[in-house]
């Protein structure tokens, strides 16, 4: 490691999409940067050899620094010790590798063998007569001009950035990474755990260092660390998956079922009634309701904006707003495949016997379902599609003497169910995931598997795999990873177009394959996590493997659940 939370930071500008976007590199991960929103595109660092295949073996292992220039935008320079090379990071080309040496001759000696950061110089662009950068090796800095190409000029960092000293003078002894946002011109240096901000038009550092923290660049740090598994039972206990020690969260912190928010910032726990949202970032509540419909299992939105689940009190499909949070609607659930004459099973907890229902008059008459079967003690899980258009839910009711399960696809925006899918005779369902493309749903039923065809209705396979008690499809789309219900099942990884097994991770202490009980992937499916009764593996989901095994001390022993964060 460098010794810098950074180690390079470009920006490009993508014409097509009018977006800004900075690349931030810590070691062999890269993570993004909108600087529009001032947040993380990415919540988890990805590595270098996944974002750009393309790129020489040694760069894989890390960058120095990075450099795009207004002329070759999006192209940008990458350095790595003594070479180079340019890149664009939109499409992951590389191009013109070479030596620092050969590629900009006149270089101090000290720049030939490494440069620790580099920026555009003022002005420097195709119409702007000048085409000019900066690059920074140790305490000097050198103002370069690429058309002749030749020094224009080397000085100390402090002579050419006014201010510096002033505000921020450990950065006069050299610098971690350095980049610009090409749409306000203001400039950004970093140095160790540091940064600084300026304005490159006139080299003038204006703002005092402070730390990289989460007030000024949100999410950017937690990006690059392991992150936490928070592990519910009673009591939250988080689990550093740095450090591999957990603790009680806080006694402000109450006890619940664990979701997080899509960035890994906010820990959202349900008990009974009581509904509570944590800030990882800060360590405070952001607030604790009991007006909201209580719920568990909450998917959200891809932006994080609204979250949904089944309400354990009202069986009804809540949308929430979870900044207020605030009820933003409640939708009614109904199996329209059990029509007679304009009838619909509604899903609630009273037998038809004993009460009616009377529905708006824009809907159709229904009837009430029967309770939860015993064995359903979580919410029935909700999935989303891949555009948030639709929801799918796992319906699962008795109807006189028989059971039914089904999968209720929900329009989100018309608020209604719009049509319900036949599940095998093979319980509840446990689990769904939706495909990238939208077309099938893998169902995970208490007594066995499936695949519908969400354009046909049709199952497209069953019971290939055995029964699990979860399923969830990497991140990409490309694996889909279960949890055998069986003990000793390990995890099962399958083709998501057949449900082929491909492979079965051991994931038990002393290498045995170990029972799972829940699964979750990290934001960018580079890491898989098991829990276990007491414990939580680390899986690699590239190499197929366990990497690490950590013990989790629980206060309750019960029935968990866990959430990854990055925070």
């Amino acid at each position: 490691m460098s010794g810098h939370v950074i180690d390079a930071f470009f920006t490009v500008t993508d014409e097509k999409e009018g977006l800004r976007i900075g690349y931030a590199v810590q070691g062999s991960r890269i993570a993004r940067w909108d600087w529009t929103g001032k947040r993380m595109y990415d919540v988890d660092a990805v590595p270098l050899a996944q974002r750009w295949p393309q790129l020489p073996e040694a760069f894989r292992e890390g960058i120095d620094a990075a450099l795009t220039t207004q002329a070759d935008n999006p192209w940008s320079w990458v350095f790595r010790g003594p070479q180079c090379l340019m890149l664009n990071p939109l499409d992951g080309s590389v191009a013109q590798v070479s030596t620092i040496a050969a590629r900009f001759p006149g270089l101090p000696a000290a720049f030939a063998q490494g440069i620790d950061a580099a920026l555009p110089a003022p002005g420097a662009g195709a119409g702007a007569g000048v085409n000019e950068v900066y690059f920074f090796s140790g305490s000097q800095c050198v103002r370069y001009d690429l058309r002749v190409p030749a020094p224009v000029e080397v000085k100390t960092i402090t002579e050419v950035w006014t201010g510096l000293a002033a505000k921020a003078p450990e950065f006069a002894h050299g610098l971690g990474a350095a980049t610009v946002d090409p749409g306000t011109g203001r400039c950004y240096l970093f140095r160790g755990g540091d940064y600084t901000e300026g304005t490159l038009a006139d080299t003038t550092i204006r703002e005092n260092a402070a730390a990289v923290g989460n007030a000024a660049w949100p999410g950017l740090l937690p990006a690059f660390t392991r992150g936490h598994v928070i592990v519910s039972g009673g009591r939250p206990v988080a689990l550093d998956l740095e450090t591999g020690v957990s603790e009680e969260m806080p006694t402000g912190v109450l006890a619940g079922w664990p979701v997080t928010s899509p960035d890994g910032r906010y820990l959202y726990l349900t008990y009974n009634d009581q509904f509570s949202c944590y800030d990882m970032a800060t360590a405070q509540v952001r607030w604790h309701t009991t007006r909201v419909t209580d719920g568990r299992r909450a998917v959200f939105s891809r932006d994080g904006g609204r979250m949904y689940f089944v309400s354990k009190s009202t069986r009804k499909l809540a949308i929430v707003d979870p900044a207020g949070p605030d009820l933003v609607a409640a939708i009614d659930l109904r199996d329209y495949d059990l029509t007679n004459d304009g009838e619909a099973g509604v899903l609630g907890d009273e037998a038809p016997a004993t009460r009616s229902t009377q529905l708006d008059e824009a809907q159709e008459d229904g009837q009430p379902l029967w309770e939860f079967l015993p064995g359903w003690q979580d919410a029935p899980p909700v999935a989303l599609s891949p555009d948030g258009a639709m929801a799918y839910v796992g319906f699962h009711f008795r109807r006189e003497a028989d059971d039914i399960y089904r999968i209720l696809e929900v329009d989100l925006q018309q608020r209604k169910v719009l049509q319900t899918f036949h599940l095998p005779d093979a319980g509840a369902p446990l689990d769904v995931a939706i495909d990238a493309g939208g077309r099938i749903a893998h169902v995970a039923q208490e007594r066995g598997t499936c695949a519908i065809d969400l354009n046909t209705g049709a199952i497209a396979w069953q019971d290939v795999l055995p029964p699990c008690r979860a399923m969830k499809l990497t991140p990409d789309g490309g694996e889909l990873w279960c949890l055998p219900a069986a003990d000793r099942g390990g995890v099962l990884v399958a083709a998501p177009d057949s449900h082929t097994v491909l492979r079965r991770i051991p994931v038990g202490p002393g290498s045995g394959l170990g029972t799972g009980d829940g699964l979750e992937f990290n934001h960018f499916g580079t890491y898989a996590f098991v829990l276990m009764r007491g414990h939580v593996a680390v899986v690699d989901v590239t190499a197929r493997r366990t990497t690490a095994i950590h013990y989790v001390s629980l206060p309750w022993a019960g029935e968990y659940r866990f959430a990854y964060t990055t925070y």
